[in-house]
């Protein structure tokens, strides 16, 4: 398959082009093991590129496994592999390759996710594997009828009194109204959620013939009358006596179908080779074990113990994990090939003990691999903040090596909503004479005076979106705005302030920086907390704390708005 083809159709930046090939590369040259880092900021376009290299993996057939450090993060992942799926369809009637898995609680799936969904896989399947209603039931029924229509149906008048025998007409369509929409049912579940490499490809390919055939069959057979339906399941191919003489083209053509549909239904009965249980256990590992694209959490893939197909391991988001934590899908005995895709700028693993801090517990095996020199791609196109935003992170944390993309320069990046020089693009509030409190248990820092003036811009923000959008606000969504703090005591005191204010146009989130991480917004009010006389600031003097806070504006409404004490 040639690689650059296939990318030149998926529409990325030189960077994100040369990431996924060299990453291939290294796979296609290496015959025994690789690891790739790929270094992707927030903003350059990183779940796109992930989603293509697994799309090209698929393609090669390589079996690959894919993790992050949350529900949210996986899904994200999930979802936009399976929309691209969709656009650039390999086979748009099968994902049964394609598996998601986790905690159904807290993974929340929803709409197209659903269909690669372990636990919605497991459900649908457990009807198709049944001993009594699944595959090989619709297969011996429909054989049975086919073969044996006519005398079944002799037996069937033997035993019903004589004013209530219906005519073969009617009970071959009633019979067929029954067992086809079953089969056909049971068939259609089996091609979309069973890998075809379960099914082989013969089996795949007389399965669709004869669900075609049996359409055409069902199709015609109601168009036929009393007499003729007897003929077409008394046809052979062979010439034979009929009581019509000769046989009107008709029966013929649906005899001929008849037995078409016969061959291969006997074909199926022998070689298809798929389970028969009823049990929940036995589907979901054939669902593990047969899955050649794989998602979920870094936690939940020590569950995926048996697959030997998983060759690949490629993990968003890691250098938010401690390298203990990335161990866990490293450890799988298949693996050939890493890819680490993260940026060690952003926000590292929670620790709270400061002994495992200062022994660097928390620190990423991409933040380490990257700390001894190990070559890693970068990503270096952003899309998400307008350059006089991004300016500040790009020259402060990366090295000036960031582009701007076209898209955010345009004019829709530079939307102002509130009158008045400062508030611009981005905007600075220097509040002097503010101070910090502890709260009650002594951890965590608040500031008052700094809630209050979030809650007069936020309705500042309120008055100058509702007379812009207004007279469109039915077409019109909602503007977010996130508000961020380092602190979780004034996460509470702010969303205390603002319980009971309806925002109007706003969609306001609050949340700690921590618990931000991965989200946009269209505009971002930052809260430092901190105000004393000693300049003491704590973790706000964290570079990957601050790095973060600038990255999370996506477009179109870019806005930054920081309150503190300078």
């Amino acid at each position: 398959m040639e690689i650059w083809s296939e990318l030149s159709t998926m529409n990325l930046n030189n960077s994100q082009n040369d990431a996924i090939l060299n990453c291939i590369s290294a796979m296609l040259s290496n015959s025994s093991s690789s690891l790739s880092l790929i270094w992707g900021p927030p903003g350059t376009g990183k779940t796109k590129t992930i989603t293509v290299l697994l799309w090209l993996m698929r393609k090669l057939k390589h079996g690959t496994l894919t993790c992050a450090p949350t529900n949210l993060a996986v899904k994200q992942v999930a979802s936009c592999f399976l929309r691209l799926s969709k656009e650039n369809p390999l086979d748009t009637s099968c994902l049964g390759d394609v598996l998601l898995f986790g905690n159904k609680h807290r993974m929340c799936v929803e709409d197209d996710l659903k269909e690669i969904y372990l636990h919605d896989r497991v459900r649908k399947l457990l009807v198709c594997f049944a001993p009594l209603t699944g595959w090989r039931h619709c297969l011996s029924s429909m054989y049975d009828f086919l073969e044996n229509g006519y005398s079944q149906y002799l037996r069937y008048s033997e035993e019903q009194k004589e004013e209530n025998k219906p005519s073969f007409l009617h009970y071959t369509r009633k019979k067929l109204d029954v067992i086809y929409p079953e089969l056909r049912r049971c068939f259609k579940q089996l091609l979309f959620h069973v890998p075809k490499s379960c099914i082989l490809e013969v089996n795949y390919n007389n399965i669709i013939s004869l669900l075609e055939l049996l359409e055409d069959f069902n199709t015609l057979q109601r168009k036929t009358t009393r007499v003729e339906i007897k003929e077409v399941f008394l046809y052979k191919d062979v010439p034979r006596k009929s009581s019509m003489g000769i046989l009107p083209k008709t029966v013929i053509t649906i005899g001929k179908t008849r037995i078409k549909c016969l061959e291969l239904l006997k074909m199926l009965l022998s070689c298809l080779k798929l389970p028969i249980t009823s049990s929940k256990r036995t589907i979901r590992e054939f669902c593990m074990e047969s899955a050649s694209i794989i998602f979920c959490t870094v936690s939940s893939s020590s569950k995926v113990t048996s697959n030997k197909k998983l060759e690949l391991l490629v993990v968003d988001e890691a250098a938010q994990l401690k390298e203990c934590e990335t161990l866990i899908p490293l450890r799988l005995p298949a693996l050939k090939h890493a890819i680490l895709i993260g940026d060690e700028c952003q926000l590292p693993a929670t620790v709270v003990s400061k002994v495992c801090k200062d022994a660097l517990f928390g620190r990423s095996l991409f933040a380490r691999l990257s700390s001894l020199g190990h070559e890693k791609y970068l990503l270096n196109m952003q899309y998400r903040m307008h350059p006089s935003i991004s300016i500040f992170p790009n020259s402060s944390f990366y090295g000036g090596q960031l582009l701007d993309a076209p898209s955010v320069m345009q004019k829709e990046h530079q939307k102002k909503y509130l009158p008045g020089s400062m508030f611009g693009t981005y905007s600075f509030f220097n509040i002097e004479d503010s101070w910090e409190d502890v709260d009650e248990l002594g951890h965590s820092r608040k500031n008052v005076v700094e809630v209050t003036i979030i809650q007069e811009i936020l309705q500042n923000l309120r008055r100058g979106m509702c007379s812009v959008i207004m007279p469109c606000s039915k077409t019109m969504k909602k503007v977010t705005v996130g508000v961020i703090c380092p602190y979780s005591a004034q996460v509470l005191a702010i969303q205390e302030k603002l319980r009971k204010i309806k925002f109007g146009p706003l969609s306001v989130k609050i949340s700690s920086v921590d618990g931000f991480q991965g989200g946009e917004e269209d505009i971002i009010i930052l809260s430092t907390v901190r105000s004393n006389s000693d300049g003491v600031v704590g973790f706000v003097s964290d570079r990957q704390h601050i790095a973060f806070g600038f990255w999370e504006i996506p477009q179109p409404y870019p806005g930054v708005v920081l309150s503190g004490q300078i």
